[in-house]
């Protein structure tokens, strides 16, 4: 039996990169929600509740879907979530009310947290161990090539619509390549999952997983992804806000462009130099460094700082998220490495719902965005203490078993 994957890039694993790409693409088009829910004329203490449905409903469905979903089962997921991801996108345009909206964001986390959790399911067992960061930083490219590009396009479009909803049904379009994908790829998946040992493509017993969770260092990396995802869904939730009040909305697609392409850049040229150092050492500085670019909204009154804050932030997200992901991966059991993963996606979907919540209220009771922005500054100190906490296990538990990463 072959136990783990010899290479990285097989057919099996670029296709599952392209499978989520396509399920991405129809995320990335949110980017102003807030913005349209207020068109819509929705109150601003419901937008922020709104916007914060789907990921919320991601949030509560993950851990169910994250150990029901397995190897065995997840291509049968993947294909069921694509299709009713292409189905809600067009239901965005016959959708105005409250009632409806919040039915219809419910719907939306579900088909979303479905496909990811599959997909990762799947992926995580074609990812060689000693090339976990550069595995994950081309796991996201799936995530980043639509919000870097998506923004641009759809500010674009909307001069011709005039509504993100029409926008939402049209990219529902991309569902279609990515369910002809998973027909196409499924044998081929399959018949290298049989060539995998089987007890780690089987789902563990209640007991081992709650043993798993219980750990140490999955407790710690789990939180810092938490307070990762909650900065990061805060600039995408509310940088158009922002940059309309400091009157360059019309830029908000020239901040996503270059702040996602400088992560990918960061993730497909420094992955293999990530993989070779500490990786805990080397996300604390990382981490400190994203500390201080939220700082910067403030000062961003032209372009050319738009354009310097948005690569600098570009590249301190562009290590962080792969590293700890990276991290997780080898802290964990070959038998809890999807499980995991599954997991630092449930602490995903927790920033995403309660960003949108609290920094929308602090927003609605007249708080600044300099204050909301300054807020992600203070959490991302907090993650590097949760770090040192780590580094600290790690040095403890240097000679157990499957105690850390390294290098």
């Amino acid at each position: 039996m072959v136990t783990q994957p010899q290479k990285l890039y097989s057919a099996e694993f670029i296709s599952l990169i392209f499978i989520l790409f396509f399920g991405f693409c129809n995320m990335s088009v949110f980017y102003s929600f807030y913005s349209y829910l207020e068109r819509l004329g929705i109150s601003a203490e419901w937008r922020g509740i709104i916007v914060g449905l789907e990921p919320m409903t991601a949030f509560f469905l993950r851990p169910a879907v994250g150990i029901f979903i397995h190897a065995g089962n997840a291509m049968v997921f993947l294909r069921f979530s694509m299709i009713s991801l292409a189905l809600i996108l067009c239901t965005y345009t016959v959708t105005v009310s409250l009632p409806g909206l919040i039915l219809l964001r419910i719907c939306h986390g579900a088909a979303f947290v479905t496909l990811v959790s599959a997909g990762v399911a799947l992926l995580v067992h074609f990812i060689p161990r000693e090339k976990s960061t550069q595995g994950f930083g081309v796991m996201s490219l799936a995530s980043l090539i639509p919000y870097a590009v998506a923004p641009m396009l759809t500010e674009i479009a909307l001069r011709h619509f005039r509504s993100e909803a029409v926008i939402y049904a049209m990219v529902s379009i991309m569902a279609i390549p990515g369910i002809v994908l998973i027909s196409a790829v499924s044998p081929r998946i399959r018949n290298m999952l049989d060539k995998m040992d089987p007890g780690d493509l089987q789902r563990p017993a209640i007991g081992q997983l709650w043993q798993n969770i219980r750990r140490v260092p999955v407790i710690l990396i789990l939180t810092m992804n938490l307070l990762v995802f909650f900065t990061y869904a805060t600039v995408f939730y509310f940088i158009k806000s922002f940059l309309v009040h400091q009157g360059m909305g019309q830029d908000v697609g020239i901040f996503f462009a270059v702040s996602m392409g400088v992560m990918i850049v960061i993730r497909t040229g420094f992955g293999q130099v990530m993989d070779s150092g500490n990786k805990v050492r080397t996300l604390g500085w990382m981490a400190l460094f994203l500390a201080a670019v939220y700082v910067l909204p403030p000062w961003v009154d032209s372009l050319p700082r738009l354009v310097l804050a948005a690569g600098c932030y570009g590249m301190a997200m562009g290590g962080i998220l792969p590293l700890l992901n990276a991290i997780m991966f080898e802290f964990s059991a070959r038998q809890f490495q999807g499980i995991n993963s599954n997991l630092m996606m449930f602490m995903m979907d927790a920033g995403f719902f309660l960003c949108p919540m609290i920094m929308g209220a602090v927003l609605a009771v007249g708080g600044s965005f300099s204050l909301v922005f300054l807020s992600c500054s203070a959490i991302t100190l907090i993650l590097i203490a949760l770090l040192a906490g780590l580094s600290r296990w790690q040095s403890v538990h240097a000679n157990t078993p499957d105690a850390g990463c390294g290098g």
